[in-house]
Order: C-alpha cells, then structure tokens, then sequence
C-alpha cells in the first residue's frame, strides 16, 4: 500500500516536472544555439563520467541495507563527500585534455564549473537516499519540482535573456542540485559527526561500490552515442540530437524515476521473500510500461508538431532524430525496472556481465559508423542495444525469480498494441487536420493521445494494469459514485 501511495506522488511530480521541463526547453530553444546545448551536453557526459563514484552508490546503499544505524549514516556523509571532493578536483585538472580530445576549446570553463557538481552531488547521496529509505516521496517529489521551476525556468531562463549562453544552462544545473542538497538535509537532519570506525564503511562501500559500477556500464550505454558524436561531428549536430533525445527522454525519465525511485526500498525490504519479489516485479513493469511505451508511439506520430513547438522551426532536422529516439527510450527506461530489482537482491555482476558483453559488440559497430560520418546508423545501432539489453534483463531475471517467459510476453505485447494504438490515433489526427499550424495541432494530439490511452486501459488488451488499478481502489476503500464507476469499469477484460 505505501509503494503506491509512493508511486503515485512520484508519479504526480513526475508530470508536472515533465511539463515544466518541457516549458523551459521550448524557451531555452529559442534563446541559446545548438552549438551552445551540445557544449553544455558534453561537459554532462564527462561530469557524470565521475558522478557514478563520486557518490559511490551510497543512497542506494542507505536504502538497500536491511537495518541502518546513525554510525552508517555517518559514514555514508562523509565518504562521498570526501569522494565528491576528489573527482571535483580530479576533473577541473582534465578539462584541458578532455577538450582537446573533443577539440572543443570553449568546453574547459564549462567543465571547470560543473565540476563543482560532484561535492553537490557528493553531500546530497546520504539525506537522499534516507528520504527514499523512509518513502518520504511526497516531499521528494515537491522539493525536486520546485528547485527545478527555480533553477531552469527562473535563473536559467533569465541568464539566457540576458546573453550568458551556455553559462546559463551550467548554473541552471548547480543551483537545483544546491537546493535539492539544502531541501533534504533540513528535513532529514542526518548525523554530521565524523566516523572514523572501518568497519561501519564495509557495507556502503561493498554495496556500493558494485552498483556505482553497475550504473556506470548503463551509464556508458547511455552516453556512447554523446561520446562519439562530440568527438567525430560538429557540436551544433550533438546540440540537436541532445535535444531531440531529451523531448522523449525527459518524460519518459521522470515517470520512470517516479517508479524506480519508489522500488529499490520496496524491493529491498522484499529481498528474501521470492514471491512477494516477483509480485512488485510484475507490477512495477505493467505499471512503467503502461504510460512509457505508448506515450512514446503517440510522441512518434507527433514528431513534427513536437519539434516545432518545442524547438521551432530551425530545428526541423530534428523530426527524424526523435521519432529515432522514440523507438528505444522507453525501452531503455523499462529495462532500468529489472536493474533496479538485480540492484536490490545484490546482483550487481549480473548487471555488468551483460552491460559488459554488450557493449563490447555495440561500441566498436558504433565507433565504425562514427568514422564513416554515419549518425543515423550510429542512432539505430544504439537503438538495436538497448532492445537487446531490455530482452536478456527478462530473459535473465525473469528465469531466476520463476516468471514464466508468458508473462513477460504479454504485458510487452499489451504495451506495443497500446504504443501502435495512441500512435495511429494521433497520425490521423495530423492527417485530418493538416492545414492546422503545430501550436493548434498539438494540443488536439495530446487530448486525442490522452482519450485513446484511457479507451486501452478500459477496452483494451491491458488486463494486468486493470487488475492493478481494481485492486488499488479496493485497499483505499473508496466512497462516491466516481469511484465506483471506476471499480465497475475496470471490472472489463476479468
């Protein structure tokens, strides 16, 4: 019941951080260049090189660890500190060589002042990870919405109007993760005393160590394609690519951390007990791919009318480059569902032996491509890993939790008749109305995509998502003729 109730408060966070987000990115699009968003994308990539370590796994580690006590905490606060501290350092002495690598030269103040981001980081690991142990999501969710208005729409915004450039998106970035940091501290007011006790660091850092490098493999995947197209194309090509993944990205990434973010602690706590694992397995994949995977074929169909709200029409080779991102966001989102129950249980090795045995077949086809000036095979090679990884993390972890491959079979299908369904909806709505200016036509979609959405959760092949709907509103006992409706609709497909 907590998981839920969780769930959906991360889930109303989710939506409004993704709307605000998509805001501020049709703002930003018309005040800086693209060669200005790839800069600022590079300087993320080699930043979050080091971000995995610097926190060293540690909030997962406060919210995996069974029983916590204010000597773990401690040691939690100051080693990624220390750590944040370290890679800080460590990275403001490689921004020359980093931009040379990329030849890049205007990349090394902006490296120099995202760097700071890993003592930001570094402090922010431990009253994080114990608002997430506590399922203290509600708060989380407001903090994270809040900080993001103030730093993006306000102090962003403002120094792109007044000509700060890629300066401005740099700052915009340090002062959410400041007052993320600020707003969890006051409210968990963990222990600051210092820890020089061994022992109690065994724990965080075994656990941590291994999914600091378990998110570090994904997070290779994850940002090849930035590697290689910062190294071998002009920046203005990152600058829109960045910009056209980060339309899917964005809400797909905030629904899918509103779950994830939910599941480490609930799963940890069902670690030893198979069945009730499996069941919050089951539940938090129907429930992710349920918004994710049709939302993105919707998102698909409305490519063009996205880019140009969005974007505006200088930005019109972006359209390709979205529908591209389309196809495997969600997919790359979903499997994150299985990594976060493999992190759960400890099976980090599982996670970087097929992390590992993937990338080494992908990167080198990725790199040849990259050689050749190929960007859009570089973009389907990429899309074609994360179908691969997505299949083997089912394969893998539905053998070893006893789940059926049936199972899994069914609620993908769902999901894609769901991605096929908003997806036709939506592109016979371009259709219909192709004389209608994108700013006209695009709030038709989002109406239309967001009816057919329902119309598949109630009529459709969605069995298992009613199921869980149906029971949720039996737990909460709800009153009112709404409800009931609700409970008898959802009755449909038993």
């Amino acid at each position: 019941m907590s998981v839920l109730h969780s769930i959906k408060w991360n889930y109303l966070g989710a939506l409004f951080k993704g709307v605000s987000q998509l805001v501020v990115l049709a703002v930003m699009a018309r005040l800086l260049k693209p060669e200005e968003f790839g800069l600022m994308a590079l300087a993320l990539v080699t930043i979050k090189f080091g971000s995995y370590f610097s926190d060293f796994g540690l909030s997962a580690a406060i919210q995996q660890k069974k029983e916590i006590k204010d000597t773990d905490i401690q040691a939690s606060f100051w080693f990624s500190l220390i750590a944040g501290l370290f890679f800080c350092l460590i990275i403001y002495c490689l921004a020359t060589p980093l931009s040379l690598f990329f030849d890049t030269p205007e990349l090394v103040s902006v490296i120099n002042i995202v760097a700071i981001s890993f003592i930001l980081i570094g402090v922010s690991a431990t009253p994080i990870g114990l608002l997430k142990r506590n399922m203290q999501f509600k708060y989380l969710s407001i903090v994270e919405s809040i900080s993001y208005l103030v730093s993006n729409g306000v102090i962003g915004v403002l120094m792109a109007y007044y000509g700060y450039g890629v300066y401005s998106l740099a700052m915009a970035y340090l002062s959410q993760l400041l007052f993320v940091f600020v707003a969890s501290y006051i409210k968990t007011r963990h222990s600051l005393r210092i820890n020089l006790n061994v022992s109690d660091y065994k724990h965080i850092l075994t656990f941590g160590g291994g999914y600091s490098i378990a998110s570090f493999m994904s997070f290779i995947g994850s940002n090849i394609d930035h590697l290689l197209i910062g190294k071998y194309f002009p920046a203005a090509e990152l600058g829109i690519w960045n910009r056209s993944r980060n339309i899917i990205s964005m809400p797909s990434y905030n629904l899918l951390v509103s779950i994830t973010g939910v599941l480490l602690p609930a799963y940890s706590k069902h670690q030893h007990d198979k069945q009730q694992f499996s069941e919050l397995y089951i539940k938090s994949l129907v429930i992710t791919g349920l918004f994710l995977v049709p939302v993105a074929g919707g998102m698909f169909a409305a490519a063009p009318q996205l880019v140009d709200v969005l974007l505006g029409q200088n930005w019109q080779n972006a359209v390709m480059f979205v529908q591209i991102s389309a196809l495997f966001v969600p997919i790359e989102m979903l499997a994150s569902v299985a990594a976060t129950a493999c992190s759960a249980i400890g099976a980090l090795s599982l996670q970087i032996r097929i992390q590992t045995v993937l990338l080494s077949v992908s990167a080198p086809i990725m790199l040849y491509f990259a050689l050749q000036q190929k960007l859009e095979l570089i973009l389907i090679t990429l899309a074609t890993y994360y179908w691969l990884r997505f299949f083997i993390y089912l394969f893998v972890f539905g053998k070893r939790l006893e789940i059926r491959p049936w199972v899994h079979f069914e609620i993908i299908f769902s999901q894609l008749m769901g991605a096929a369904w908003v997806g036709g909806l939506i592109y016979l709505t371009a259709h219909y109305y192709s004389g209608v200016n994108a700013f006209q036509l695009l709030p038709i979609e989002v109406a239309v995509g967001g009816a057919g959405l329902l119309t598949f959760i109630i009529f459709g092949p969605a069995k298992r998502v009613r199921q869980i709907i149906r029971s949720f509103l039996i737990t909460r006992q709800p009153s009112g003729t709404l409800n009931t409706l609700a409970k008898t609709v959802l009755k449909k497909g038993y």
